[in-house]
């Protein structure tokens, strides 16, 4: 089971991910829609996370953020 600890590190962090999307949706003026669904989808993966019963020797997290990242990289240097 996922410890006490494990809890309020990822409620830290997944806070800290919002506080910075909530800046970054503010600055560019961001659709309500892309808002709205992005608050929706993040607060369903930061419960999932939070309901994990699993044992502390849990495989690593998909490799699917990783490839979102590099994605977006490479979109930022095609437009520089």
């Amino acid at each position: 089971m996922a410890s006490v600890n494990t809890h309020a590190a990822l409620a830290m962090a997944f806070r800290e991910v919002t506080l910075g999307l909530i800046g970054l949706f503010d600055v560019y003026e961001a659709d309500n829609d892309l808002t709205d669904a992005t608050a929706e989808a993040l607060g369903r993966v930061f419960r999932e996370h939070l309901k994990r019963n699993g044992p502390s020797g849990t495989p690593p997290a998909s490799r699917a953020l990783h490839g979102l990242a590099e994605e977006m990289e490479s979109a930022a240097c095609k437009a520089a």
